[in-house]
């Protein structure tokens, strides 16, 4: 052999090991590729379950504040989480309401502060995208002079919608037991 069959073979011989070195370099990124898609394929349930908690206990905070503010006659601290659109329909009226016929009502039925205790007994909750629905028994409990509680209770069923960064109740029907 002579001296350039020793360099085009020596050449040959150094152009093939780069070329495996780089496969298996190419090779070992996939594979980390892969794997970290994996990773993170396996923790998104996980990830969305906890915001979808997070999410349902926002909106029953929000059903909690909301009744709260309607029994300390903070009608503005109600209306700033109902939509514009709102349509409700309360059961001690006889046909649906919007916003505006709806702070009418509150003020109507809650004059001024009270001392009732609110509860929710939370019946269920429903998250699609931007949208919540919340059903459950609000039970209102006011004390008269003597002392001696009347509990109300009564059926709920809210719609809540996601206006920017916000909930804000769409609508709503209630049903007095």
């Amino acid at each position: 052999m002579t001296g350039n069959g020793l360099i085009l073979r020596y050449n040959e011989n150094k152009l093939v090991m780069l070329l495996l070195k780089n496969t298996v370099l190419l090779l070992a990124i996939i594979l980390v590729f892969i794997l970290f898609s994996c990773s993170q394929a396996f923790s998104v349930p996980a990830d969305t379950d906890n915001r979808r908690i997070m999410v349902e206990e926002e909106i029953w905070a929000l059903e909690e504040a909301y009744f709260t503010n309607i029994y300390k006659a903070n009608y503005a601290g109600v209306l700033a989480i109902v939509h514009s659109q709102f349509l409700g329909w309360p059961s001690a009226v006889p046909q649906p309401i919007d916003k505006e016929e709806s702070a009418r009502f509150m003020k109507q039925l809650v004059p001024k502060a009270t001392s009732c205790t609110l509860s929710i007994e939370r019946a269920g909750i429903r998250l699609l995208g931007k949208t919540a629905l919340s059903q459950y028994i609000l039970h209102v409990n006011c004390g008269d002079a003597a002392g001696a509680g009347k509990i109300q209770s009564s059926r709920i069923t809210h719609t809540w919608i996601k206006e920017g960064a916000h909930w804000k109740l769409l609508g709503g029907m209630s049903y007095d037991k």
